[in-house]
């Protein structure tokens, strides 16, 4: 009887609920329009992503991506709950987008403080801005059938090993660095490009990055174009792997592939202005050589590329009042005292057009391929 009794007060799983049961949002856009937030989620039928070996999709994948409004992030969700059927689970979301105009209205702190409150958002999930419809990029597919979790919203890091031009931001890392003092933040941005690729002779839209949105918790800074931005890898310790292209008389002349290159800053101030002198050291290898180049030759002509790249970046970046290297930083760090008395404006800048002054830049061609180059004369393959 003790035993029954016992049995009786045991408690059962009540709040359980079946898997199956569970609508499970992979991704979430955020726009912002006329005081209204829009929010989009998409979601993903986890049946059908996993592929068993050897084994083709015999048709793409469904992807869902459903549209709530409302006067703040949880107002929309509410709008959204209306309509999804089934509970909707957000523990599986590893991509957040927020569009160009939600930036523009100085909302992302609010919606990341909104955000803060789901507590099954993880802050492992990757940062992404866009300036198209947010459910256009929430609805791009990659290759071969495969499920929205292949491509770069979801898995950035594998495209970045091979060709690391914008390194992909985490939620986390983005809050880390927004609430640094001197410290610029950034936001990839994505957008589709039609037509570089075809299946069956139809125009595949891809998603790509385009640039980069500047934004802190609470300000809006501009937005940098992706062709502006070849300076920055050279700048980043997260660098794997970058090509270098180099033109004599406007013509290709040969193209490097560099590896995970190393940096330094050194911060001067003179008469209350702030300058820095960068030293960059890269090894390189031989992918193409089109004309007849001696080491020394095509050593000189990829440290006056990076360096021209490195400067071209900062320039273009300053005009719009952005500190992209972080050079601020490095200020900040070592001289405290001295960066408080220059720093100016909400973005607390201390730099000025002539702020870099000498870069430094050091090429060491350790992997020449088929090339055999020479100290004087011709090269042969």
């Amino acid at each position: 009887m003790v035993a029954l009794f016992l049995l009786l007060t045991l408690t059962g799983c009540w709040s359980r609920y079946e898997v199956q049961n569970m609508s499970y949002a992979t991704a979430v856009g955020i726009d912002y329009v006329d005081g209204q937030y829009t929010l989009y989620v998409q979601l993903l039928d986890f049946s059908t992503v996993a592929k068993l070996e050897g084994q083709q999709k015999a048709e793409q994948p469904p992807v869902w991506v459903g549209k709530g409004e409302g006067s703040s992030f949880t107002e929309a969700a509410n709008d959204l709950y209306s309509t999804s059927q089934q509970r909707l689970n957000w523990g599986q979301i590893s991509a957040i987008l927020f569009s160009e105009r939600l930036m523009k209205e100085n909302k992302v702190g609010e919606v990341l403080e909104l955000i803060n409150r789901y507590r099954e958002i993880r802050y492992l999930a990757w940062l992404f801005s866009t300036r198209e419809p947010p459910e256009e990029i929430l609805l791009a597919t990659p290759f071969f059938r495969l499920s929205p979790n292949a491509s770069i919203l979801h898995n950035p890091e594998q495209n970045f090993r091979q060709r690391s031009i914008l390194a992909p931001v985490r939620l986390q890392q983005f809050v880390l660095d927004s609430n640094e003092k001197a410290r610029t933040s950034y936001i990839p941005e994505l957008s589709l490009r039609k037509g570089q690729w075809q299946e069956s002779n139809k125009p595949k839209e891809l998603l790509r990055y385009s640039g980069v949105q500047v934004y802190d918790l609470n300000n809006y800074y501009g937005r940098m174009d992706l062709k502006d931005l070849s300076g920055m890898p050279w700048l980043s310790t997260h660098t794997i792997r970058v090509p270098l292209d180099l033109f004599a008389e406007e013509k290709l002349a040969a193209v490097l592939v560099a590896e995970k290159p190393k940096y330094e800053v050194t911060p001067i101030v003179k008469l209350n202005k702030a300058y820095f002198d960068i030293s960059v050291k890269v090894k390189a290898g031989i992918n193409e050589l089109h004309t007849d180049l001696t080491e020394k030759e095509l050593t000189q002509m990829a440290q006056e590329k990076i360096e021209e790249q490195i400067r071209k970046t900062y320039q273009i970046a300053f005009k719009e009042g952005i500190d992209i290297y972080n050079l601020g930083e490095s200020l900040y760090r070592k001289h405290p005292h001295q960066w408080k008395s220059i720093a100016t404006g909400k973005q607390q800048l201390v730099l000025n057009q002539d702020s870099l002054r000498h870069v430094k830049v050091e090429v060491n061609i350790v992997y020449p391929g088929r090339y055999k180059l020479h100290e004087h004369g011709e090269s042969t393959s």
